[in-house]
């Protein structure tokens, strides 16, 4: 039986897939975010789930929300949180806000949730960014009281996002800006040396349990790539993650490595993707050369 306090602490969990079967790491956290005692929820983007995936659901008491794929996580957000009703809104006691972009191997959500609650910030993320602003980064943020109804009321005056881009400067980066300027109090659980972005193979070694998916499926665009090697970062950028985290990420014994791996390429796609970093070090190289002579 769930605990009824549970509705008053919401979980929502934003994710685009286009398969009808739930992703073994998406199952991973969801059951683990669960366990938290909150209420968790399943955004996602409209199309047929298989029925694997919704006994999954409803075993584990999940409630399901397909909504249109626009706006990002914050699209999703903003949708749900237009769907409650406000009298419901103003009831819960926290709300926590999390995205499919990181891939969790470690279950340690109830240790997160436990250290974030004991923070005297209004809102908490595992990690912050400078670029841009100071800001969380939105893959996980816990609102307590004070945060709710300005982060909601933010979410439902602002038009979503057009593209990725706009999405993370006006909603990521602007929304800790706005409240910031209300006065509300932000950290994050982990602070790295270094931006947080470079930072992946130590916090990996450093067994925090979790990854972006970029850096599995490696989708970085060539301005992505320059941005690491401007800053001596090319490691982190073409480091093996999957072997990287078998080796020294620790990860759970019922998390299955497999869920780390991207659909298998062919020969022609892997091809192709060298063939792309070797094209965007050259034009990294060559404008380089280019400053330089200019000087």
């Amino acid at each position: 039986m769930t605990n009824p306090t549970s509705n008053l602490r919401k979980v929502l969990y934003a994710s685009f897939q286009t398969g009808e079967s739930l992703p073994g790491y998406i199952r991973y956290a969801l059951e683990a975010l669960c366990q938290t005692g909150y209420s968790v929820v399943y955004l996602t983007n409209e199309r047929d789930l298989d029925a694997s995936s919704h006994a999954f659901l409803d075993s584990h008491h999940i409630e399901l929300f397909f909504t249109v794929n626009h706006g990002y996580d914050f699209g999703m957000w903003h949708r749900y949180i237009a769907y409650t009703a406000q009298f419901r809104r103003e009831e819960w006691e926290r709300l926590v806000l999390v995205n499919d972009s990181i891939v969790y191997f470690q279950n340690r959500f109830v240790k997160l949730f436990q250290t974030a609650e004991e923070m005297s910030a209004d809102v908490v993320s595992l990690t912050s960014n400078e670029e841009q602003a100071p800001h969380l980064q939105s893959f996980f943020l816990f609102l307590k009281p004070k945060a709710i109804a300005p982060f909601c009321e933010r979410l439902m005056d602002e038009p979503e996002g057009e593209d990725f881009y706009d999405t993370v400067t006006r909603f990521e980066v602007g929304t800790s800006v706005a409240l910031r300027e209300k006065g509300l109090t932000f950290d994050s659980i982990i602070h790295t040396p270094k931006p947080v972005l470079f930072s992946y193979p130590e916090l990996i070694e450093q067994k925090f349990g979790f990854v972006k998916r970029k850096f599995l499926q490696k989708r970085w665009t060539r301005g992505e790539a320059y941005f690491f090697w401007d800053h001596d970062a090319g490691d982190a950028l073409l480091l093996d993650y999957t072997r990287w985290i078998r080796e020294k990420g620790s990860p759970d014994r019922d998390f299955d490595l497999k869920w780390l791996c991207e659909p298998e390429k062919t020969f022609l796609q892997k091809l192709q993707d060298v063939v792309r970093f070797v094209y965007y070090k050259f034009r990294w190289k060559l404008s380089n050369a280019k400053a330089k002579m200019g000087k």
